[in-house]
């Protein structure tokens, strides 16, 4: 290799480094990253307290459907911990071990906690609904036989219940409001939208809990008030059962949204618009040799890789051109942090001729 095309890479090398660090603080996190979300902490608060109010009110009445209730609100008090415990992890600083370092982190809590939501919140208080079924079916008329008072106790405190979870639901479809209009397209907010699009796992997850959690308060209500009225005791056991379906088919969509989060989602197309306007607007770039790819490690974290061709290397520095890039992609996209990879490739009319015809 000649001293020429040495010092060609090498300047090269620096140029990279410059890119993937810039937007990083000097322990290596990044510099724009937030505490757990208000949604995080307004959920566990509201699922400790909710958990215990319905353990004890299921030692009162064994109710069913409060039993499936209280497992369901012990399991989301662990997942909220447990996403707590992923945000410190993803402040960790690079290393030799991961390079990136720890922001997919999120991400792997968030696909636990859909795990024990389906394993715990689910198929156990599924289990055991199904089990006093059997067992008010097979036990004869005394099995069948209501306490109305009791149950009178379920009713009214899944109602203080439901007004506590959506209490949570509220702050979590507060916070999504907020996230949608920093990064998504501007419009009406619209919670699909932003369940599909979101790169948030912690707030996905506290939102489809709130969600599961009403909607299986309004099952538990409607389970008990049935066995009231019937004066069958089957109708709470169905009711448990019930919730416990809920769970489960709840925790498979949200461990599927999840698991595309683990392996690696892109940036919106909102994002991928304003890159290729970046580009294109760039007074240094010849053509954009490759589609830039733009991979989020975490929420607000992308990793943005691009393959380019200046105008005229021979009187432009490869660092300054990178630079101005960089400056130009974040000043565009504030609200990310942005590790850049840029490759460059001397301008070439006759390379690019080739790659125009192997493109067509």
């Amino acid at each position: 290799m000649s001293q020429d095309q040495n010092k060609d890479a090498a300047r090269r090398q620096t140029a990279g480094n410059a890119a993937m660090n810039h937007d990083l603080a000097p322990d290596g996190t990044e510099k724009h990253s937030t505490k757990i979300g208000i949604a995080v902490i307004a959920a566990l608060l509201a699922n400790v307290m909710v958990a215990v109010v319905k353990f004890v009110v299921y030692m009162i009445t064994h109710s069913a459907s409060m039993l499936s209730e209280s497992v369901h609100s012990l399991a989301d008090s662990g997942n909220e911990l447990m996403l707590i415990i992923g945000n410190k992890l993803s402040h960790r600083p690079p290393s030799r071990t991961h390079p990136l370092g720890w922001s997919r982190a999120r991400y792997l809590a968030s696909f636990v906690v859909a795990v024990s939501l389906f394993a715990i919140g689910g198929v156990y208080s599924a289990s055991e609904s199904i089990a006093k079924i059997r067992a008010v079916a097979t036990g004869g008329p005394e099995a069948h036989a209501v306490d109305a008072q009791k149950m009178g106790i379920v009713l009214i405190v899944t109602l203080i219940c439901a007004a506590i979870e959506g209490w949570s639901l509220h702050n979590g479809i507060k916070e999504a409001k907020e996230r949608f209009h920093e990064t998504h397209d501007p419009g009406r907010f619209s919670l699909i939208k932003f369940w599909k699009g979101t790169k948030s796992s912690d707030l996905a997850v506290v939102l489809a809990e709130d969600s599961l959690a009403v909607i299986g308060l309004a099952l538990a209500f409607l389970g008990t008030l049935a066995a009231i009225l019937t004066g069958d005791e089957i109708w709470d056991a169905i009711g448990g059962t019930s919730i416990g379906v809920l769970l489960i088919v709840g925790a498979l969509f949200l461990g599927w949204q999840v698991a595309s989060l683990l392996i690696g989602e892109g940036a919106s197309e909102h994002t991928y618009r304003i890159i290729n306007e970046v580009l294109a607007a760039n007074e240094d770039v010849e053509r954009v040799l490759a589609d830039p790819a733009a991979l989020h490690l975490s929420e607000k974290r992308i990793l943005v890789l691009l393959k380019v061709q200046f105008r005229n290397e021979t009187e432009l520095d490869d660092t300054i051109a990178i630079n101005r890039l960089e400056e130009q992609l974040r000043a565009a996209i504030p609200y990310y942090t942005l590790d850049i990879v840029v490759e460059p490739d001397t301008y070439d009319p006759a390379k690019a001729a080739k790659v125009e015809d192997w493109v067509d």
